[in-house]
């Protein structure tokens, strides 16, 4: 009853626009600034010339959107009405909505849709096809949304799914998942924050608290479940390679998360905490060089490479260096830019190929890659065990691999 009342009184002043309070001068702006947005549509940033303009399917594509993450991901109310406000701005609810020149697409108007020239995000999860609108559907869209948020942006999922301000997690979203900064005056923040309001008092996302657990964080002392001697009791090096293995291993995935045909595909896990500390780079030895050097080392190689992870290997004698043909138990080399994620470090990223796909695509290990961490700083590099990933057959054709010279694929 004391909801329908406050409802009944702001609806009385933002009609009479008689009152002069702070709550309802927001509330009626909210609702103003709202109202502008949907007239103006056609200018809102990366819209498509002629969007939608039925607002009950922009209403169920909002709802939609919001019951996802507060359902599917533990959103708070507050943190999915800030990113159902971006959404907004960002396509309007279209789900097909599409900038060719900017290459973005989708509710979020992912990068890499026909060009990359914003980035690579769109066909990371593996549902998009870039260029293909049958592949641009809702449901593909929330499967990229969810293998962000518990992948590469698990930051944003921490940030804005436990907030409790809704106009604030509008900002936060764009910041951090869009990349957007609040000074841009793309960001639109006056109409993502009324907007984040509507949603937040359409959809009651005052009765819906954040329900997140983060393994990496909330539990960092219980995720190494599976030791080196649990997960390799009787288990032999794999050969690092054989029948096509169809599970996405996001970035920053932990071993114990691993399905049991990738666990088998590896073979014998990196043995991690007998990897001697790193004195010179003390306390900050978990570098991605350092997992490296040790990894093979274990499985074998009789030459250790040495340089930055862009070029670890390359002046090695002994080691051969190959671009674009990925080899099974090698070292694979990521220059600084090269990958949207991995390759935002100026001295680049190596990493080791545990599988190679028939399809080309390849499973890795690697260190000081943690997800939410979209940096490779040194900070960062204080993991306790080694993390695995998918790498696309199509950027694994970009990369540059590095093994031991006779040892060359027959």
């Amino acid at each position: 009853m004391k909801k329908v009342v406050l409802l009944l009184v702001a609806l009385f002043i933002l009609v009479s626009g008689s009152f002069g309070g702070l709550l309802f001068m927001t509330a009626s702006l909210g609702a103003g600034e709202a109202s502008a947005a949907s007239e103006s549509c056609s200018e809102m940033q990366n819209l498509e010339p002629s969007p939608l303009d039925t607002s009950s399917d922009d209403k169920a594509n909002a709802k939609a959107i919001f019951e996802h993450l507060t359902q599917k991901n533990g959103f708070s109310g507050a943190g999915a009405a800030g990113a159902v406000a971006v959404a907004q701005r960002e396509s309007s609810f279209n789900v097909q909505a599409v900038n060719p020149s900017g290459g973005v697409a989708g509710w979020f108007q992912w990068s890499g849709w026909g060009n990359t020239i914003n980035g690579s995000r769109i066909t990371a999860e593996g549902s998009i096809k870039s260029g293909d609108l049958s592949t641009l559907t809702a449901s593909n869209e929330f499967k990229l949304l969810d293998y962000e948020l518990n992948g590469p942006y698990n930051a944003t999922r921490m940030t804005v799914g436990r907030a409790d301000d809704p106009q604030q997690a509008a900002l936060d979203w764009s910041r951090l998942y869009e990349g957007v900064a609040l000074s841009d005056g793309q960001t639109k923040v006056s109409e993502i924050k009324a907007n984040a309001l509507k949603w937040y008092t359409t959809f009651d996302g005052q009765g819906i608290p954040s329900s997140i657990t983060d393994a990496v964080n909330d539990e960092a002392d219980d995720h190494t479940t599976e030791t080196y001697e649990q997960a390799n009791d009787g288990c032999e090096v794999g050969a690092g390679e054989g029948e096509q293995i169809k599970d996405h291993i996001p970035m920053g995935t932990y071993y114990k998360q691993l399905s049991p045909e990738v666990k088998k595909a590896i073979g014998k896990r990196a043995n991690f905490t007998s990897y001697p500390d790193d004195i010179v780079n003390a306390p900050y030895g978990h570098q991605c060089v350092w997992y490296v050097s040790n990894r093979v080392k274990e499985i074998g190689w009789p030459v250790v490479g040495t340089g930055n992870g862009g070029v670890w290997g390359h002046n090695t004698p002994g080691l051969k260096v190959e671009k674009g043909q990925p080899k099974a138990h090698s070292a694979v080399n990521i220059q600084s830019g090269q990958d949207p994620y991995r390759g935002q470090c100026a001295e680049g990223h190596v990493m080791f190929v545990e599988y190679v796909n028939p399809d080309g695509s390849l499973i890795i290990s690697e260190c000081n890659v943690v997800a939410g961490q979209n940096g490779f700083d040194r900070a960062t590099a204080t993991q306790t065990e080694e993390t695995y990933g998918t790498i696309s057959a199509q950027e694994a054709k970009t990369l540059t691999y590095v093994y031991p010279a006779g040892k060359e694929k027959k």
